[in-house]
């Protein structure tokens, strides 16, 4: 009996042993995964749809009331400004009303000199966006100088924020709002921009793209 009792001991010690290890390894794991996220939080909260993949800069799209320079070479009667109607044409000498909303400036110089081939003899034609009117931002809220901006290509958050003089004196920059509107969605990202400031995270400097607002708390 004695004999028993002791290995009976023996075993519920050895039992209780195993219990307090998958415990401790239960509590650690739970530590663990805690300080994860705490660590590894993003500074972009992205409501709707995921975070925006990384993409090459896109040929800018003309749009309506972008003013256009038209160069028909040695045609100067075919040549000048314009500017993109609503209905997203422009009227040219000669060939009339010619759509442009929706292409690229080189699209729009190929049909150019496709049309302009009946009346010259090898036409050429240049055409540069000499006013992006359609490509505009807007920034609200705590900053300086509040209103709508001209996009440039590739500009980002921080760029975008620049031009608006800046974040006001009560801004609270960990919350700042780009409302994006899709086809069929609306995007909300929210951004923490202090980890843009600190350098901490390059990828919460977000690019800004066209009719997006930026708003600041």
């Amino acid at each position: 009996m004695k004999i028993g009792t002791i290995e009976f001991t023996h075993d519920f010690r050895r039992a209780g042993a195993a219990v307090t290890g998958i415990i401790l390894l239960a509590v650690t794991i739970s530590i663990s995964t805690a300080a994860c996220g705490l660590f590894n939080s993003t500074p972009v909260q992205e409501k709707d749809v995921a975070r925006p993949a990384a993409k090459a800069v896109e040929p800018y799209r003309i749009g309506s009331d972008d003013e256009l320079e038209i160069i028909v070479w040695t045609q100067p009667q075919l040549s000048g400004k314009v500017i993109v109607a609503s209905d997203g044409t422009i009227a040219m000498p000669l060939i009339g009303r010619v759509p442009a909303a929706g292409l690229t400036p080189d699209q729009l110089k190929a049909d150019l000199e496709k049309r302009y081939a009946r009346y010259v003899h090898g036409a050429n034609a240049t055409v540069r966006v000499s006013d992006p009117a359609s490509h505009v931002f807007y920034v609200l809220g705590s900053v300086n100088k509040p209103g709508a901006y001209k996009l440039h290509s590739g500009e980002v958050l921080s760029q975008a924020l620049a031009e608006a003089g800046g974040l006001g004196e009560f801004a609270d920059p960990s919350k700042i709002r780009i409302m994006r509107h899709k086809e069929n969605e609306t995007v909300v990202l929210t951004v923490n921009y202090n980890v843009v400031r600190s350098g901490g995270d390059v990828t919460a400097d977000v690019p800004v793209e066209p009719g997006d607002t930026v708003s600041v708390p």
